[in-house]
Formats: structure tokens, sequence, C-alpha cells
């Protein structure tokens, strides 16, 4: 019996789809009048006075697709259309009256008028089906706003007044016996299920649903945890993947479960229109409350914390572990609570009464789990400070805060549909950044594994594409970030859709206020507060995009630090300069008033900015020229040290105590700039010695080479060298020059060479200069240079030395 009703489906669904074929088919004439006919059912609908908010976004959106389709077909039209009119023009004009003309080309002529007046007028018709489609659509959507508009704005008793409380106890005899009489339908329709022939279905039918909710799916998780360890290659994709495959195991396994529950019940479709489109709507519910409870299970993960996808200690994770099922659970008992009143038609009251428990339970559950995760995010269990949120997660904290200030507010004041709604849109916000959350996790993880530079691919591709395994890393770097920001406006999507018409709504009305107009520029609250907003939004977005570049992609290029660093500051500027156009213009200043803002700032640039746009300007042409970077050892004036940051106004210098000197940008522009690393990073290493006379100049040379050849920082290119500087009367002076690969080594690589020429030269018996030496080779007037000896110091002679 299902196998058939299936195949009728099937076949309804083929013939539906002919059908669609055949109307593509049809001539324009038809299309027009379907259009027509379809337009008009929808305005017929549309006038009903107790038509559901869902009817109105079902209509919405039918009359687009009517809009769509019509002006699809009138462009179609548009190509036959000019073909008449070519062929119209190629006639010509009718002559004057009283001359005469072929009757060929008049019959002719008279053709091509019929035919354009005929295809004129079917785009004329289309053209007006589209507009009027739209105009419908947008009654649609204003109907809808006016409906958000007064379910929000609707006042009730308050929890705190006695009416609200008498009211439902006054209806509850009515409410309880169309309760019982919805129950005794049930009980009837489950015993008719029992006894009509079905029996063998409904206990397999359960048996199977059971099995499928409690051991198929401990045997599915515990294969996809074998098989993301075993067959997985290593890597985060292994954890993202086993959160994954967690979170559709349950969802799943119980959602399929209760479906085929629910399917051995109904096997011969004995439920009453009633019973089984509540039952249709829990069995919905089950599958979404499974999905949430799965999903915060698998992101929690607090019995197995290597599982953990999220970075968030072990101890929030623990106190935060059964918040999700508490959250599927609210979500999924009062949204049926929602349909049972409505099926069984409840009073105005008992409704409000839910709706009311609903916005208590759910803000409830809202604040204690804010509560746990900021205790276990202040007080951590090590003592270690916690580590700093995200911004975003700290702007989602404090919003709902005040969305659940917000609700117990409207609450405890009578506006329990606005209670609710803020209670629940906070939920539903959750639930879409954790899936969000989810899914950009493992799009990274996977591109990261596929396509890094040392992942599976990367030989396969390279000996494939002759690819470099750097590109490939960037090209995986960027399909990541486009796929993570595709799935981020899907989630913002998302988030708007739960909200309704709301956003709209409080557009419209802002848009309503007093608007205030300066010099011919009207501001309006509405677009003030878009504005703010945008500006706010496009800050943390350019930070983002900023983070992602120089954390992510920019690494993974051939481009040093300080390219690096310049190109991520441009950005930046780049970015705050668009976001702050865009703000103004969406405050309603156009390029004009801009302009005149742009000319009075002028004059306070004229007055007392010099200083500040010169660093900012400086700033930008040490951004664009490079003359200096970061990462650079610079000298300037008393400064020296390494550029640790280019900002808008001053470079910050890192000297060689580990103090930072700030230095004003137009300093590097208008002063002269030693650059120790511009050209060549190498620093030079020069040891002035000076030997006896009577040694080996040969065998000193020798010794200083190798001493610099043994060095590990001294360069092979170019090659260490050693000569003879000087011959005096004194002495004979060596000098040996080397090149290290950075200037900030040539202190520690002199010292170390220097010891080790002393350790060679004295191993070999050659003897050092000393003291006494330039004194007996200098005469008598040296020794008053060095000095009077003191005690236990050897006494200088003033003769001459005889091999002087």
């Amino acid at each position: 019996m299902r196998i058939l009703r299936i195949f009728f489906i099937a076949l309804l669904l083929a013939g539906t789809g002919g059908a669609f074929a055949q109307a593509d088919d049809a001539s324009p004439a038809q299309q027009i009048d379907d259009l027509r006919g379809q337009l008009d059912q929808v305005e017929k609908t549309m006038k009903d006075e107790h038509i559901e908010d869902s009817t109105i976004d079902d209509l919405r959106g039918k009359s687009t697709g009517i809009a769509s389709d019509a002006q699809k077909l009138s462009s179609s039209l548009q190509q036959g259309r000019d073909a008449a009119k070519a062929r119209l023009d190629q006639l010509g004009p009718a002559p004057a009256a009283g001359t005469k003309e072929a009757p060929e080309l008049a019959a002719a002529r008279k053709d091509a008028q019929k035919a354009f007046d005929a295809v004129d007028a079917q785009v004329k018709q289309a053209d007006a089906i589209a507009l009027e489609a739209q105009q419908t659509a947008n009654q649609l959507a204003e109907l809808r706003r006016t409906r958000f508009q007064e379910t929000i704005s609707r006042r009730t008793n308050s929890p705190l007044s006695r009416p609200f409380w008498s009211e439902p106890a006054a209806a509850f005899p009515r409410d309880s016996a169309n309760l019982r009489a919805f129950a005794d339908g049930v009980k009837q329709d489950i015993a008719e299920s029992w006894t009509a022939g079905n029996r063998v279905a409904l206990i397999t039918c359960v048996l199977l649903g059971l099995l499928l909710m409690t051991g198929v799916r401990l045997y599915i998780e515990h294969r996809v945890r074998q098989l993301t360890a075993n067959r997985m290659p290593p890597g985060r994709l292994r954890r993202s993947a086993l959160i994954l495959g967690i979170a559709l195991t349950s969802t799943l396994t119980t959602g399929l479960g209760t479906q085929l529950i629910y399917l051995g019940l109904n096997w011969n479709e004995t439920f009453s229109s009633d019973t089984d489109e509540v039952v249709r709507a829990l069995v919905r519910l089950v599958f979404f409350g499974a999905f949430i409870a799965g999903l915060g299970r698998a992101l929690l993960s607090p019995k197995r914390p290597s599982w953990r996808l999220p970075a968030i200690p072990d101890e929030t994770a623990d106190a935060l572990r059964r918040f999700p099922m508490a959250i599927s659970l609210s979500v999924v008992l009062f949204v049926f609570l929602r349909e049972l009143n409505r099926a069984i038609g409840t009073s105005l009251s008992i409704t409000v009464v839910t709706t009311s428990l609903q916005a208590v339970v759910f803000t409830t559950l809202t604040a204690f789990a804010l509560l746990r995760l900021g205790r276990t995010h202040h007080h951590d269990t090590d003592g270690t400070p916690p580590a700093p949120r995200p911004i975003w997660a700290s702007l989602f904290i404090a919003a709902a805060w005040i969305a659940i200030a917000a609700s117990w507010i409207g609450l405890l004041t009578g506006f329990i549909a606005f209670a609710a709604f803020i209670a629940g849109q906070v939920v539903w916000t959750a639930i879409v950044i954790a899936s969000t959350y989810l899914a950009m996790r493992l799009v990274d993880d996977l591109f990261e594994t596929l396509l890094s530079e040392k992942g599976p691919m990367s030989a396969r591709a390279q000996a494939v594409f002759g690819t470099h395994p750097k590109l490939l890393d960037q090209a995986g770097v960027l399909l990541s970030g486009i796929v993570r920001l595709g799935l981020f406006l899907f989630g913002l999507t998302a988030v708007v859709s739960g909200f309704g018409a709301g956003a709209s709504d409080i557009l419209a009305l802002g848009g309503k206020l007093q608007s205030l107009k300066i010099y011919n520029v009207e501001l309006k609250p509405s677009q003030i507060l878009t504005s703010i907003a945008l500006f706010f939004l496009g800050l943390l977005a350019v930070r983002v995009v900023k983070n992602w570049m120089s954390e992510q992609y920019l690494p993974r290029t051939n481009l040093d630090p300080g390219m690096r660093s310049s190109l991520t500051t441009l950005l930046g500027y780049v970015g705050i300069v668009i976001v702050v156009a865009i703000a103004l213009l969406a405050m309603g200043l156009s390029v004009q008033n801009v302009a005149w803002v742009a000319s009075a700032l002028s004059v306070g640039i004229g007055f007392g900015l010099q200083a500040i746009v010169q660093n900012f300007i400086s700033g930008l042409i040490l951004l664009a020229e490079r003359p200096v970077k970061v990462g650079d050892w610079v000298v300037l004036d008393d400064a020296e040290g390494d550029i640790r940051r280019i900002n808008v106004r001053a470079t910050e210098i890192q000297v060689s105590d580990r103090s930072t000197i700030i230095v004003p940008n137009s300093s590097f522009i208008t002063k002269p700039v030693r650059n120790m690393t511009m050209a060549n990073p190498q620093g030079r290493v020069l040891i002035k010695l000076p030997m006896p006379l009577d040694c080996d100049p040969v065998d000193v040379r020798q010794h200083m080479l190798d001493a610099m050849q043994g060095h590990a920082s001294v360069q092979p290119t170019p090659a260490p060298s050693v000569t003879l500087d000087n011959i005096d009367r004194a002495a004979m002076t060596f000098a040996a020059t080397c090149y290290v690969g950075s200037p900030r080594d040539v202190g520690n690589v002199k010292s170390d060479l220097l010891f080790d020429i002393i350790a060679r030269l004295r191993g070999a018996d050659i003897p050092l200069l000393r003291p006494q030496d330039l004194v007996l080779r200098s005469g008598g007037n040296m020794g008053d240079m060095i000095g009077p000896t003191g005690a236990g110091a050897p006494k200088a002679s003033t003769d001459p030395d005889p091999s002087a």
C-alpha cells in the first residue's frame, strides 16, 4: 500500500513536471493569461481578513515570482517587437493622400503594422503584470510589517496584576474540555491504528525507531570516531569532521526514529486531520531539538576534551554541558504548546500565559548560561589569567544581556509578545552562531588539509599541474576565505530571517520619527542609526580581514615580514576610508556635503593640525616607498634600533635596552636616516690586530683566516680576508674582514673571533704585542705617554731597541 502511494506521488510529480514543460512551450498569449490568473488568485487571497502570517509570506514569494516571470516574458517578446519594428521601418511610412502605391506594398505594410501592434500589446501587458505583481508584493510586505508591529506592540495584563491570573482561571474549564476532547480524539486514532490490521507494522516501526535512537546511534557514533581517527589524514580536520558526524548522527537517528514511530501509528492513515497536523509538527520539532542537543554536546565535548573544537577550558565545558539539552527540550516543548493551542483553539489568556512562560524559561536558561560562562572565564582553576575573548563573542554576550533585560521589562509591563519574541531570537541567534562556527571550521580545516603545502594533495598537484606548493597553499587559504565569507553571510541571513519583519519594522518606525534639517541636509534618525551600525560593522569587518591577511594568507606568500606589515596597514587605511565614506553616504550626506565638510576641516588643518597631517602623509609615503620597513635596523639622530611598527602618526623603534622610542613619521622624510639593513642585510666584522715585527706575517694571517672560516655565523660570500694594514717602528697591524648575516650579529661574532684568534696564536707560540714592546720600540718619550710604573708593573727601558 505504501509503495503504491509513493509510486502514485512520483507519477503525479512527473505529470506536474510535464505540465510545467508544456507551460514553458505555451504561446505568449497563454503565458500572459496564466500569469494574470495567478496574480488574481494572490490578490483574492490577500483580501482575506483571517489570513495567517505564513500565508502572507507565501503569497509574497508567489508575487515576486510572477513579477520575475513577467519580466522574463517581456524581455523575450522585446526581440520580436524590435524585429517587427525594423520590418515596418523598412517598408516606410504610408504615402500621402492621393498618391498611389502597389497593392502588394500596402498589404505588406498592413501586415507588418498588425504584427507590431500585437507584439507591442503583449509586451505592455507583460510589463503591466510585472508592475502590478511587484506592487502586490510590496502591499503584502507592508501588511506583514503592520501585523508584526501590532503583535509586538500589543499590550496585555502584566503578570504582576490580578487579571493576568484570574482570566486564565475563568477560561480553564472550557480550555480543559477542549484539551480532553482533543486527547480523546488522539486516543481513538491510536486505538484505531492498533485495531486496523497493522499491529505488526506498528510494533516493527516502534521497535526500529527506539533501536535507531539508542543502539544504532551509539554504534554510528563509535564508527564515526574510528573512521575519523584511522581513515582521515592527520590534522585539525579530524576534530571538525568528528564533531559534524556526531551532530548529524544525533539529529538523524533521533529524528528518523521519531518518524518511524509516526509511520507505524499512522500506517493506514487512520489519524484525523487535527491529530496528524499536531503529530507532524512534533516530528519536525524533534528533528530540530535533536540537532540543538547534538550540536551543543559535540561542540562542548565535556567528557573528551581532546575532541573539543572551540578553545574553551574544561571547567567552562563542564559547567555548560547540561544547557544544550535543556534548551532543546524547552524549544520542543513551547513550540509544541503553541501548535497545540492553535489546534484545540485555546483562549487568549491561556496563550498569553504559555507565551509568558516561554519568555521566562528562555531568558532564565540564557542568563544562567551566561553567568556560568563569565564565572568560569574569570576564575580559572590553575590560576592562570584567562585568554581574552574574541570581539564577536563579547558583543554577542553584551547583546544577550541587553535582550534579557529588555525581555523582562516587556514581560513585567505587559508586552508579552515582545518579551517572547526577544527571548526566542536570543536562542535562535545562539543556535545559528554555533552552526555557522562549526561549518566555517570544517571548511577551513578541509581546505587546509587538502590544499596545504604539506598536505596529501600538494605533491600530486605539483606533479600534474606543475603548481608550486606555496601557490597551492595560497589557493587553499583564498578558497577557504571565500567559502567562509559565504557561510557568514548565510548565517547572517538566517539570523535576520529569524527576526521575520522585525528589522525592517524597526527601520520603518525610525523613519517615521521627526527628522532634523541643518543647512539643507536632512538627518533622519533611521539614517543616523543605520550609519552608526554600518560604521561599527565596517570597522569590525576591516579588522577581521586584516587579521585574516596577516595571520593566514600573507604568511603563506613569499613576501618578507616588512612588506606583509605594510600591506596590512595600507589595507586598514583603505578600509577605514571606505567605511567612513559608506557611513556618510548612509547618513544622507552627498558628495557635495562631504566636500563641504572637507573644506571646513581644511581650515582647521591650516590652523593647528599641520603636524598631524604631515605625519599621516609621511606614514603613507613610508608604506608606499618603503625606505624603511618593519624589521629594519635604522639610525636616526640618537635613536638606533629595530622598527617594530609603523602607525598612522608615528613609528616605534625598539633600541638595545628593549625600550621603545616613538618617532614621528615626518622625521623619516625630512631627516637623514641610516638604514643598516635596506640594500644589504649583511653585517661586516672588522678586526685590527697589532703584532710584533719579528712574528711571521703569513702564519698570523693563516691563523686569523682559520678562525673566521671556522665560525658558524661567518658568511662564505664574500669570503673572509686578512690584509696587512700598516707597518711602523712599533708593530705591524693586520686587518681581518668577514661578513655575517645581520648587522645585529657583528658585536657577538667579533668577540668570538677575538677569543678564538688569541687562543690560536698562543697555541702556536706566536707572541702577542705587549705594552713593554711598544715602549722599547718607541723610545723614551713613549714611556712618558704610558705614565709611571706602579708597584708590580714591569719597568720600561728608555734604551732604543737594537732591531729598530
